[in-house]
């Protein structure tokens, strides 16, 4: 088992040893590859009402049980419009939809469907002498068929917690501006009809990345993602791993990018 895949598990028994030690159930374990590319463009609305907006889209790739290459299958195309608001200190608010359409993959499981979600999001951000901590948390509600065709509605709560560390810059012309290095972990609850899932619990995400600018303009993101996600039959873990990352358009030009709000997840 690589060191990657022994380091998830081992933060993700720790988080669950107590969800886990509560169940009767059985669980079983299966580890996936799994690949995030994402470009996102932002743009101002209206200023004097503090209003911007921003449209992301991605595309998700995996392997399976017995395939390590996180780039085999297409799991998902997303695109996903933002309205955003920041006139609050520290923080802001977003309003957000998004369209999923996934794709079967039969050797992990995965059916073709359409999923659609409605998006709440506020995020607070803490300054720090040589960084930043943000608190991140999301409403979304999720509208899709299952593998039965019986449609689902899901309302799911996540709550994210980063840090963020700027990088010092001694060269007088560096390659990249405002570097950063920044990790999160995150806790994703669904609350759905008792004949799809009886769990609450849904997925636990942890990121580290790199970010920094290419211009005032353009940033990028580069980085891993490690996640555990309950399947509905209620006793098989599936672990994501892999590579992850996202360029960023912004029109008005930005000193630093940290990406807080970057949803990089393989559900």
């Amino acid at each position: 088992m690589s060191l990657l895949k022994r380091s998830f598990l081992i933060f993700c028994c720790v988080i669950l040893s107590q969800v886990l030690e509560a169940q009767d159930a059985p669980y079983t374990m299966g580890f996936i590859p799994a690949s995030i590319s994402e470009v996102d463009v932002a743009f101002p609305l209206i200023e004097k009402w503090h209003l911007s907006g921003q449209a992301d889209m991605q595309l998700v790739t995996q392997g399976a049980y017995t395939n390590g290459n996180p780039f085999e299958y297409t799991q998902r195309k997303v695109i996903r419009p933002w309205i955003v608001y920041s006139g609050l200190k520290n923080m802001k608010l977003w309003l957000g939809y998004a369209h999923n359409q996934k794709y079967a993959i039969e050797e992990a499981g995965n059916y073709k469907t359409l999923e659609n979600r409605l998006i709440v999001m506020g995020t607070y951000t803490q300054e720090m002498p040589k960084g930043s901590l943000f608190e991140q948390v999301r409403f979304e509600t999720k509208f899709f068929d299952d593998r039965n065709g019986n449609h689902q509605t899901i309302p799911r709560i996540r709550a994210r917690f980063g840090v963020n560390h700027y990088l010092r810059q001694s060269k007088e012309k560096p390659i990249f501006l405002a570097p950063n290095i920044g990790y999160y972990t995150e806790l994703m609850l669904k609350f759905a009809s008792k004949d799809y899932a009886d769990e609450h619990f849904d997925i636990f995400r942890l990121s580290v990345y790199y970010t920094a600018g290419i211009t005032p303009n353009i940033h990028f993101l580069a980085g891993v993602i490690g996640q555990m996600q309950l399947r509905t039959n209620g006793t098989q873990f599936d672990v994501y791993y892999g590579p992850m990352v996202s360029l960023k358009y912004s029109v008005k030009p930005k000193e630093r990018e940290t990406f807080d709000s970057v949803d990089g997840g393989a559900d």
